[in-house]
């Protein structure tokens, strides 16, 4: 009941998020502004980081000026694209950008993080929900000038976003002009404005890149229900609260707690290759009652790969 209450208050919330964002729609076009502040260079900035670098030395590089990757460049390696979701910290080793770090101690990858949080950090949540298809189409652009200038395969490009960035990477590989991307990793996709209450912006969807995984963590509240990729995964069902996030301290934050779990769950399986098995399984219930212990069994996170 106590969860039942919580999520139709967030519903209320953003319904009235979504009124306030009404009002003032006639004085802000958000599409512009995303399209001319891009231009500029100004509110989308993107480090490039590997393992010879570290965590403490990224290169930023410049939106139309993406040579200047070359002299730090490696070779054949594939590369990684990390990108936040609403109300994220810009600080590259927090949040999504765990996993980033993850990567550099781990290496063997050309990473790329997307810091979009002059727009996606807005506490009127349908402005940043609204951007994400500009924001995307803005990163394609760019990722297409970097295959230019590296001669990197599309599927070798690896794009990994949380909540909306999840959709931010969706609308980048439909836009990407290079090929088709490789892979999308969608971490708790947000369903604000796109499940539900939706604000007509496309959501990510299978098509958007060769293969697309799913974490669900927070599924029915903060984050999708429905299945959006070629797979996707419910660890501990994919319903808030996921184990460890109910406790005293807790309490009143445990679907963000939940929310959070995908790329904290994502970057234990960079770490730890191949610690995550998941079984292929129609419904929660059915894998709870041993149904599908003779199911296709895979790897969620990382080492995740077509059923």
């Amino acid at each position: 009941m106590e969860i039942f209450a919580i999520n139709v208050l967030l519903l209320l919330m953003l319904q009235l998020i979504n009124a306030l964002d009404q009002i003032n729609e006639n004085s802000s076009d958000t599409d512009e502004d995303v399209k001319y502040v891009y231009i500029n260079g100004t509110r989308l900035d993107f480090l490039y980081w590997n393992s010879d670098l570290g965590n403490d030395k990224p290169i930023q590089i410049t939106f139309g000026n993406e040579s200047s990757i070359l002299k730090y460049w490696i070779k054949d390696l594939p590369l990684k694209v990390i990108t936040h979701g609403w109300l994220a910290s810009d600080n590259n080793s927090t949040g999504v950008f765990v996993i980033k770090t993850a990567y550099v101690d781990t290496g063997g990858y050309n990473i790329i993080t997307v810091d979009w949080s002059s727009i996606g950090n807005d506490i009127i949540y349908s402005i940043p929900a609204r951007s994400t298809a500009s924001v995307g189409a803005k990163i394609a652009e760019f990722l297409d000038n970097v295959v230019k200038v590296t001669n990197l395969r599309a599927s070798d490009i690896h794009l990994i976003g949380h909540s909306l960035g999840a959709h931010v990477s969706g609308s980048c590989g439909s836009n990407f002009k290079s090929g088709k991307i490789g892979r999308i990793t969608a971490l708790d996709p947000a369903a604000p404005g796109f499940e539900y209450f939706s604000f007509n912006t496309k959501p990510l969807s299978s098509a958007d890149a060769e293969y697309v995984d799913v974490i669900h963590t927070a599924a029915g509240s903060y984050g999708y229900m429905e299945n959006l990729g070629h797979g996707d995964f419910f660890p501990n069902s994919g319903f808030a609260p996921q184990p460890g996030c109910i406790s005293l301290i807790k309490m009143l934050d445990f679907i963000s707690c939940s929310h959070s779990r995908a790329h904290e769950l994502y970057t234990d399986s960079v770490y730890h290759k191949k610690s995550l098995i998941a079984v292929k399984c129609s419904t929660w219930s059915s894998f709870k009652d041993g149904k599908c212990e003779n199911e296709t069994r895979v790897f969620l996170g990382h080492d995740a790969s077509p059923w």
